[in-house]
């Protein structure tokens, strides 16, 4: 099997009601609603922002009456690759489904890696074929549209080129695309202040 990457594209936005009304014009459904903690961690030997990886635990918290698909959903470890073109933020992602938040964040500082930062997001979600679209509410830093393929290296050029089309169609410019992850903005922020 190979690696799948996450091919992702953000723009800061203003408006949430407005995007969404842009979305939901174009087809795509509402989906669910989540509460996102992810907590981000530096590995004890190498300085994930100078290699552009990332190591986050999440835990998701459903809200509004939204269901999660079942509670194995609730805690993922992500492991997050280098961006691996100029104009997304396409990387290699691996993930798996845990069952418990404390005890993996234990296990990772036993193993000598260092919490850095938690950052909480609410996210609205919506479908359209080959895209995952979601709005994000994000604590501390702003209020993002993210589109977002799964794909494998192959498929890459083509999930770029569709989420690029879709960017345009909801009366955006990809030269508004943001690179940096929620993380990084977050850190920004932080020591500007």
């Amino acid at each position: 099997m190979g690696d799948t990457y996450e091919v992702e594209v953000k723009i800061s936005i203003d408006s949430f009601d407005e995007i969404e009304h842009r979305i939901l014009n174009v087809g795509a459904k509402k989906i669910n609603q989540e509460v996102q903690i992810d907590s981000y961690f530096e590995h004890p030997c190498r300085t994930f922002s100078e290699t552009d990886e990332a190591l986050r635990v999440r835990l998701r918290r459903p809200f509004d009456n939204a269901e999660l698909e079942s509670p194995t959903d609730l805690v993922e470890l992500t492991y997050k690759g280098p961006k691996i073109d100029s104009t997304t933020k396409t990387r290699i992602e691996s993930s798996v489904k845990l069952n418990d938040a404390e005890e993996i964040t234990s296990l990772l500082e036993n193993l000598g890696f260092k919490l850095v930062a938690t950052i909480t997001k609410k996210r609205q979600f919506f479908s359209i074929p080959a895209i995952t679209i979601s709005i994000d509410d994000v604590e501390d830093v702003g209020l993002f549209l993210e589109l977002e393929s799964i794909s494998n290296y192959d498929e890459i050029s083509n999930a770029r080129e569709n989420i690029f089309a879709m960017v345009k169609k909801l009366g955006l410019e990809p030269t508004q695309s943001i690179r940096e992850s929620y993380l990084e903005l977050f850190l920004s922020r932080r020591s500007s202040s």
